[in-house]
């Protein structure tokens, strides 16, 4: 049985020709439920937006208190393809350039590999959207 993550947001758009809704939502850091965080000075947050299909967005409308949840496998895609991978891109491109060039032509290589990762990974966006899908329940039923 797959895990679910949930957070609790507010409706900010709804988009019914494309079956989805547009919620914004307050995430805070580990320690933002600790007692102590008037203290420290350590508790952070802040606010993301995320788009959740629904089958049925006709039902939300802008305001509404909503769950938004994803599967933590859908977690752990994400991690893997935003730190994993580039780290892997990084030190591959530098192995292979450090002893033919020297120390700044691989380091500029690794950098470069790194950056053409990531525009390659903003060009399949909409595929990855599929893939890593948010879903959203209406609070009170």
């Amino acid at each position: 049985m797959a895990k679910i993550m949930e957070h609790e947001a507010r409706i900010v758009a709804v988009m019914a020709d494309q079956k989805c809704v547009e919620a914004e939502m307050i995430v805070s850091s580990a320690c933002g439920s600790c007692k102590a965080k008037a203290v420290c000075g350590g508790a952070e947050s802040e606010v993301r937006r995320v788009v959740a299909y629904t089958s049925h967005p006709e039902i939300y409308k802008v305001g509404d208190e909503v769950t938004i949840s994803i599967e933590q496998i859908m977690g752990y895609k994400a991690i893997a393809l935003s730190y994993i991978v580039p780290l892997v891109v990084m030190l591959a491109a530098l192995a292979l350039t450090y002893g033919r060039w020297g120390e700044l032509v691989a380091g500029l290589a690794s950098l470069g590999a790194c950056a053409l990762y990531f525009v390659v990974l903003a060009f399949f966006r909409k595929r990855l959207e599929r893939v890593i899908v948010f879903s959203v329940k209406n609070k009170y039923f």
